[in-house]
């Protein structure tokens, strides 16, 4: 049989380039976005004013967020990296060895987490897993609940874990003190109270809550590929959602649903109009912060 060798070299050259130009995930935010040093700032949602976001027995439910981490992922002795938090937590572990079900394959990935607070028959307790997140990149995160079956999307993959028909609502009253159920981005107040002290260092483009359960999920146990949502927008099925877009320097973040939960900025929270981007990390992804200058403790339990 002839087999033209020059026409094959020249085909897989041709798919050899296409892998060096296109990503495999990317993302490119618009508008502000709310900065974080990683010292002592945070954002909140007062508990005594606004209580919990979801109502109790809600039994199917998304949360989302767009996220930047900086390099220094990994906390100092002492304190807890933590995204947002009240009936569902984000966070990033200390030590990248936790991710277990799915463990770190590439340099430059991190561990995260995504949790969610979940009661039922009696019985209550945190679901979730670890999921391998990317260094100074945008990074999409999502727990998605329905069926009694907690679902966790990171980037371009979703993974699915098994039923637990005993835990089939999120829980109505989390057993915390009253201080520490504020729904809270980044660290939260009462810091001498608490035995790791809380922070997140990064950028967030958006967070969305939502009562239902979005996305095409996956029907097979495991991770699964995905596709997220690049924008949020507000519909009758979102009970909060900031895109923090308001003037560099803002802190206060309106509620784009229109169920006034203004997050509140404390301790130099603000938004702003830029990122700062990695030299060293050349990818598209990452690039975007050039662009827009220019324009303007908690593990898997399963």
């Amino acid at each position: 049989m002839y087999v033209n060798f020059k026409f094959l070299l020249s085909g897989l050259s041709v798919v050899f380039l296409l892998s060096l130009v296109l990503p495999v995930f990317s993302f490119q935010p618009s508008g502000g976005v709310l900065m974080l040093d990683g010292e002592d700032d945070y954002a909140i949602l007062p508990f005594a004013e606004h209580g919990y976001i979801f109502p109790r027995n809600t039994n199917e439910f998304t949360v989302e967020v767009w996220f930047y981490p900086k390099a220094e992922t990994e906390p100092e002795p002492g304190k807890s990296n933590i995204i947002l938090s009240q009936q569902v937590r984000f966070g990033l572990l200390p030590d990248n060895n936790n991710c277990r079900r799915l463990p770190l394959g590439e340099k430059g990935e991190v561990c995260a987490y995504g949790t969610a607070y979940l009661e039922g028959g009696g019985a209550h307790g945190p679901r979730g897993m670890e999921v391998p997140i990317k260094k100074d990149q945008w990074n999409y995160l999502a727990v998605i609940f329905k069926d009694s079956i907690i679902y966790v999307a990171y980037n371009d993959q979703i993974f699915r874990g098994q039923k637990k028909d005993f835990l089939n609502v999120i829980e109505g009253e989390l057993r915390f003190p009253e201080w520490f159920k504020s729904f809270c981005v980044g660290g939260f107040a009462k810091k001498e109270l608490v035995q790791h002290i809380p922070y997140f260092h990064g950028d967030i483009d958006a967070i969305r809550f939502s009562d239902i359960a979005r996305y095409d999920l996956p029907a097979e146990l495991g991770p699964s590929p995905f596709d997220p949502s690049h924008r949020f927008s507000s519909d009758r099925h979102t009970l909060a959602f900031w895109d923090f877009n308001e003037k560099e320097g803002a802190d206060r973040f309106e509620d784009e649903s229109g169920n006034g939960y203004t997050l509140i900025g404390m301790n130099g929270a603000v938004t702003g109009s830029a990122l700062a981007v990695n030299p060293a990390n050349t990818s598209i992804t990452a690039t975007w912060g050039q662009i827009k200058l220019e324009s303007r403790d908690i593990q898997f339990w399963d």
